[in-house]
């Protein structure tokens, strides 16, 4: 089974947008080649898309919430903790998007190989992930109430909430794609800009990239800053699922031998999608890394000399409050503005990946539920469940940093087994002509030792949580 036949009718990203010319000949055995993509510039543009799409549910909460909070409680302190926790992840989104460009499948079918559980460790973790929704909406609407006062934050909140679900119900996502690009554009620049005019001699911080002990009562942002920082490990499955849609690499060819096709692929085909994939996941990375450590870093020159910590609905004034310091206060609505497309795009783009996560683990585990109408009624099922559950943590605990923070921890002890998953889905599927996209044996040092180390950090968290 594949997640082409998903349901839900308005995703990140359309159904044909693979690019590729082909050349159909005529006969009856309906021949196809396809030629290997470009891989110019306009190319790499045009191919980028599952890469920036996990990088957007990152940059919202871990950039805009947990940077500036750490830079203001602890100065530089926990700065060490980005680069690390990107090097430590890195392989774990690598595996799942490189197991779809190849095998031209959804990670998901790697998954379900293994056994039942890891479907229903992945819906229970869905589930779970409502702390999550409901925390980044509470940080979007802390931005909108610093600029609009007049409703309160919580009702922001449940309408972020509503209008990421009509959105995606209506499709019309692809109105709102450009405006909300250029917003977070502009407030990436303004961040960086904000840096360079900021920023104090790079040996001040320079030296606080070695890993070093959290300070005292920095327990729960430090297992945060790991949980979120560049994103959650279950975007991995999120963005192989995106891949999918993306048809990139042999999901297209799948996609046309299903279709009854003799697909002849050109030499350089595969090598030419997988460094188009490379670039997409390496710049989206850095870009993301380079920013969350500036956001930091502002956060402990600005904030953090007058004691002023990001929290409750005050959270988006003091937010902004480091980019007013620095450019004045006609600076505001742009920051906001930004702010708002940075967190919004993070809850929307959840929205769709983790309902169809939760719609892929319903209908394996139930295959009598495999067609399109309850496909969707799982899909909307589960949105619908997301803004009731969502409202009540909203109106229930309105305190976006505190619930963000407990979101990520939650990410964090989830980590683990799911890039254990990642793994074992490479090593046990790539045969044949697979093997010439096998991961090297550095990488796969790499991945173990970025699965180990999550492992590690988070039984570290909860020894310093509960233990101590």
């Amino acid at each position: 089974m594949s997640d082409t036949t998903s349901s839900s009718d308005a995703n990140v990203f359309p159904r044909d947008t693979s690019g590729v010319e082909s050349t159909v000949l005529p006969g009856k055995d309906r021949v196809i080649n396809l030629e290997a993509p470009g891989t110019g510039a306009r190319d790499t543009w045009k191919a980028m898309g599952p890469g920036i799409a996990a990088a957007m549910t990152g940059i919202g909460a871990s950039h805009l919430m947990h940077a500036p909070t750490a830079g203001a409680q602890y100065g530089y302190a926990l700065l060490w903790i980005i680069p690390v926790a990107y090097l430590l992840k890195y392989c774990a989104f690598e595996f799942a998007h490189r197991y779809t460009l190849v095998r031209g499948e959804s990670i998901m079918e790697a998954y379900e190989r293994f056994g039942k559980w890891p479907l229903w460790y992945l819906g229970f973790q869905s589930l779970a992930n409502t702390f999550g929704i409901a925390g980044r909406a509470l940080g979007c609407a802390a931005l909108l109430w610093a600029a609009f006062p007049f409703l309160p934050l919580q009702v922001w909140a449940v309408l972020i909430l509503v209008t990421c679900v009509g959105i995606l119900w209506a499709g019309k996502y692809a109105a709102l794609e450009s405006a909300v690009k250029l917003a977070i554009i502009v407030f990436a620049l303004a961040s960086l800009t904000a840096f360079v005019l900021q920023a104090p001699n790079p040996t001040e911080y320079m030296t606080r990239l070695l890993p070093t002990l959290p300070p005292i009562g920095a327990a729960l942002l430090f297992g945060a800053m790991f949980g979120y920082f560049p994103t959650t490990v279950e975007v991995a499955p999120m963005q192989s699922n995106w891949a999918v849609d993306k048809k990139s690499g042999m999901v297209r060819v799948r996609e046309l031998e299903r279709q009854g096709y003799k697909v002849n692929m050109a030499p350089s085909y595969m090598r030419n999608y997988m460094k188009l994939f490379k670039r997409d996941m390496n710049i989206s990375y850095v870009i993301s890394m380079v920013t969350g450590m500036a956001f930091l870093i502002v956060g402990a020159v600005v904030l953090n000399p007058i004691g002023l910590v990001p929290e409750s609905r005050e959270m988006g004034l003091t937010i902004a409050r480091i980019y007013t310091d620095t450019f004045g206060a006609w600076i505001f609505p742009v920051i906001i503005a930004g702010g708002v497309a940075a967190l919004f795009s993070t809850v929307f783009t959840y929205f769709d990946g983790q309902a169809r996560i939760f719609e892929e683990c319903c209908v394996r585990l139930r295959r009598r539920w495999d067609d399109p109408q309850t496909r969707q009624l799982i899909y909307r099922g589960f949105q619908i469940l997301w803004i009731v559950a969502g409202t009540a943590i909203i109106f229930g605990l309105p305190r976006p940093i505190f619930v963000v923070q407990v979101a990520s921890v939650l990410a964090l002890l989830f980590s683990p087994l799911l890039f254990w998953m990642n793994i074992k889905a490479i090593k046990d599927n790539f045969s044949g002509p697979d093997l010439e996209f096998m991961p090297s044996k550095f990488m796969f040092a790499w991945a173990w030792a970025g699965m180990i180390g999550l492992a590690v950090i988070s039984l570290y968290v909860l020894y310093l949580q509960f233990l101590t």
